[in-house]
């Protein structure tokens, strides 16, 4: 039992709501329009989703990165099971016997979260994609029985747009990630840029910042990719019946928030010395307002 102690993650006793208070994620702008049990299921799989990602990030190494995503990993068989212990997992098997959450997305999420653990990073394209996936689709195709849109057309619409949303964190994150050792960029497009792992630290610059530098190029492939998946997300939506398309406003609200960090990174251009860009509070309650509305589609 001591054991099994040692390799409880520390969050395992907070409660949902405690975890999504010390965050200030753009995920939780869409939560406004919600009534109280959804907001309360959404909170849940958030939380879920916050505690898997810290398993790693917050981990002081490999191993007990790994043992915490295990202890996660059991969770979610437990809520599933309708026999979860930790406050989390309680509150993840409501929102799966309430709106019928799936577990797939979440076991897919776990592994997507694992390959942190492998420092190397994506070696291609598809590397990247699949991560992505993982850990950003899965999160939107968790929401969607919640959300009253999981639609054959509903689930394209979660994954397109889970796609914007990480390559968007990718670049953002570009340096930042690349300060702790981690690199989400496939190796061939470093290759196609001219660039190595170091370059993405920006502080030796020698011409990669330049227009049209190595740097610069990546960080406009990054947003191009992201583009495209945004489209292909607006494309989507425009097929799904009214009631799916009200029931998904928490999602656009959290893609019109992405879509202007986006455009926030593109005026960065390839200078990766700026301070971490985020969309500012008065901002974001303005697109989600302008969601609601229906001012933006």
């Amino acid at each position: 039992m001591s054991r099994q102690r040692d390799h409880r993650p520390p969050d395992a006793e907070l409660d949902p709501r405690s975890i999504t208070a010390r965050s200030n994620s753009n995920f939780l702008a869409g939560f406004l329009c919600l009534d109280s049990a959804r907001r309360e299921a959404m909170t849940a799989i958030y939380a879920f989703c916050r505690v898997v990602d810290d398993a790693v990030d917050e981990s002081p190494d490999a191993a007990t990165g790994a043992a915490w995503l295990a202890f996660w990993s059991g969770e979610l068989e437990a809520a599933a099971a309708g026999e979860a212990s930790a406050p989390v997992g309680v509150a993840l098997q409501r929102a799966m016997q309430r709106f019928g959450v799936r577990v797939e997305p979440l076991r897919e999420l776990i592994a997507g979260c694992a390959m942190d653990l492998d420092l190397a990073g994506p070696a291609d394209e598809v590397g990247l994609e699949l991560y992505c996936y993982r850990v950003a689709s899965c999160v939107g195709l968790t929401c969607l029985p919640v959300l009253g849109a999981d639609s054959e057309d509903g689930r394209r619409y979660a994954t397109a747009l889970g796609h914007a949303l990480q390559l968007t964190n990718v670049l953002r994150d570009l340096r930042g990630d690349a300060e702790i050792g981690r690199c989400y960029v496939p190796a061939t497009w470093l290759e196609d840029c001219g660039l190595d792992r170091d370059a993405l630290l920006g502080v030796e610059r020698a011409g990669h910042d330049s227009a049209d530098g190595g740097v610069t190029k990546l960080c406009a492939r990054f947003a191009r990719r992201a583009r495209e998946r945004f489209d292909d997300a607006r494309l989507v939506l425009r097929c799904l019946p009214r009631n799916e398309r009200r029931g998904l406003v928490a999602a656009r609200i959290m893609g019109a928030v992405y879509e202007d960090l986006l455009g926030r990174l593109e005026r960065r251009a390839g200078d990766l010395l700026w301070p971490r860009i985020r969309v500012p509070k008065g901002r974001k309650l303005w697109l989600a307002c302008a969601v609601w509305s229906g001012v933006k589609s």
